[in-house]
């Protein structure tokens, strides 16, 4: 097994042990065009059978029409559009005195995480980026089969983030104030 980490971009390479298949893990964090650009250039190198993406068919169907689209900062500029086909739309809230609460932590855990890892403002973790664009456009241009695995974040991963007592504002501070001290 082989592991690089670049920036925010991690690729595995694994070999599977019954078959002798080679299997390329990346893992990318929708930041930047350099990301994308590295996803779309692996591709081109390893020419793989197979392409699986976290994001569905309605997703693609729509990115595929931004064909001019060729940074992360312009294609950043479409997640309001595309984010209608994720998750984050279709998410069923049970009680309406609790809603506000999760939307105020969920909202404060993602600037938290933004200014912990220094991304961009426009940054969404939950949205498919340009680096999944040019992962299924090269797939398509060598022929290799794509899977779409869903949205990151389904009904299931909402359900467990809308009950999470650990989510808060005051569990981060603490635990930045108690590393600061080491």
């Amino acid at each position: 097994m082989c592991r690089i980490n670049c920036f925010e971009s991690t690729l595995v390479h694994l070999t599977e042990r019954f078959n002798d298949k080679e299997v390329f893990l990346v893992g990318t964090s929708n930041q930047s065009t350099m990301l994308a650009q590295r996803t779309q250039k692996l591709i081109q190198e390893i020419q793989p059978d197979a392409v699986l993406v976290q994001t569905n068919e309605k997703w693609w169907e729509t990115a595929k029409l931004l064909q001019y689209v060729d940074s992360q900062g312009e294609f950043a500029q479409y997640n309001k559009h595309l984010d209608k086909y994720t998750q984050m739309n279709s998410i069923n809230m049970w009680s309406p005195t609790r809603a506000p609460l999760f939307w105020f932590k969920f909202y404060a855990y993602s600037l938290m995480f933004k200014m912990h890892f220094k991304f961009p403002q426009n940054f969404t973790f939950l949205s498919p980026g340009l680096e999944t664009k040019f992962a299924l456009e090269e797939a398509e241009k060598i022929g290799a089969k794509t899977y779409f695995l869903g949205a990151e974040f389904n009904e299931d991963t909402w359900h467990r983030l809308y009950h999470e007592k650990r989510m808060n504002f005051t569990s981060y501070l603490w635990a930045r104030l108690s590393m600061s001290g080491n």
